[in-house]
């Protein structure tokens, strides 16, 4: 394997991990979020930290369909080389 698909291979391994990290911090943030939206009197400490976690919740949710969408850009770019190289 040359250089270039060892860096490919090891970038595609890189995104996987940082895809599922994401997915672990986005869905703990939705879980904490819809635990304290349920609570009848949040204290105030309660409510910065709901503010936070949909904060968390939004930035990972975006972060996540980025990082699906870049994984399908590269498919796309990947099919086209392959057309081109036949």
């Amino acid at each position: 394997m040359d250089t270039e698909g060892k860096s490919t291979e090891l970038l595609l391994v890189m995104k996987k991990l940082l895809l599922t990290f994401t997915t672990l911090v986005t869905s703990t943030a939705i879980a904490t979020s819809i635990h304290l939206a349920t609570l009848e009197k949040p204290t105030d400490i309660q409510n910065k930290l709901s503010t936070t976690t949909n904060a968390i919740a939004i930035a990972g949710t975006t972060a996540i369909f980025g990082l699906l969408d870049d994984d399908n850009l590269n498919n796309q770019s990947d099919d086209s080389n392959d057309k081109e190289a036949k």
